[in-house]
């Protein structure tokens, strides 16, 4: 009888054994099913379409609002969590919020109009392009570089801003799969043995910025765009140590035009 009865014995164990393994599995499942939906608004009250939501140290959005100003996506860990919502022509909004497991966590924002300081008094969004436009047409009317105005960028009518820049000549544009962002090189820096040491710098309305996108802004929320294709064509106003590969500049226009004209 006792011949009998180990192999039982062994058999629970195995069944034991894999339980823990199994209630794991399903604690791992769960840690990742966390949902956020909220909707974008400004200081009016009115709804924001083509807001970038995205988790305080990514470097791109987790969602986009749209154009009832909703936005709403999953795979998140339960916890705290800090979001932030940004948009042209606005000043960058952060949130903490608490992600619930497997039921949405609501994450509203209300974002500010963006303004600057000049001569030492606040100037609107609209006013403040008027102005960096004046110092972007100075620039044109110098003749070097490649220089999209608005009406560049409405007449070729371009999905995204790397398409747009397709038809500049100097520039190439790489491959790469839907939906990840197109890397823009200047063609004497295209060589794949320089790609990984020469970078294009990009600027947005007059500042860097590093590790992002030209597709990061869609063509109809832009003003112009500025295009220089190497060091010596770059003007005093961008020349920085790191400009060798050349520079792309993109102005944006003001919210209320882009939301007319998508």
């Amino acid at each position: 009888m006792s011949r009998r009865a180990r192999p039982t014995r062994i058999v629970v164990s195995c069944g034991l054994l894999l339980v823990p393994a199994f209630l794991g599995a399903q604690r791992v499942a769960s840690r990742a099913n966390g949902r956020l939906e909220g909707i974008v608004r400004d200081s009016s009250g009115a709804r924001i379409p083509d807001a970038g939501i995205s988790i305080a140290g990514e470097d791109r959005p987790r969602s986009v609002s749209d154009d009832s100003g909703s936005f709403r996506f999953g795979g998140l860990t339960p916890g705290r969590t800090v979001l932030i919502a940004r948009r042209l022509g606005f000043r960058p909004e952060t949130l903490a919020v608490v992600v619930l497991d497997a039921r949405p966590t609501r994450a509203d924002f209300m974002l500010h109009p963006a303004v600057v300081r000049l001569e030492s008094q606040l100037v609107s969004a609209d006013s403040a392009r008027s102005f960096k436009m004046a110092a972007f047409n100075k620039r044109r009317e110098r003749g070097i570089g490649v220089f999209l105005t608005r009406e560049d960028i409405e007449k070729r009518q371009s999905s995204t801003v790397s398409e747009l820049l397709r038809y500049v000549p100097g520039i190439s544009v790489s491959q790469r799969m839907a939906g990840e962002p197109q890397p823009v090189h200047m063609q004497r820096s295209s060589n794949p043995t320089n790609q990984s040491t020469c970078t294009v710098l990009l600027y947005v309305d007059g500042n860097p910025y590093p590790n992002g996108s030209v597709d990061d802004f869609p063509p109809g929320s832009l003003e112009g765009i500025e295009v220089y294709r190497s060091a010596s064509e770059i003007p005093a106003d961008f020349r920085t140590r790191d400009s060798m590969c050349g520079l792309i500049a993109l102005w944006t226009r003001d919210p209320e035009a882009a939301r007319r004209n998508p």
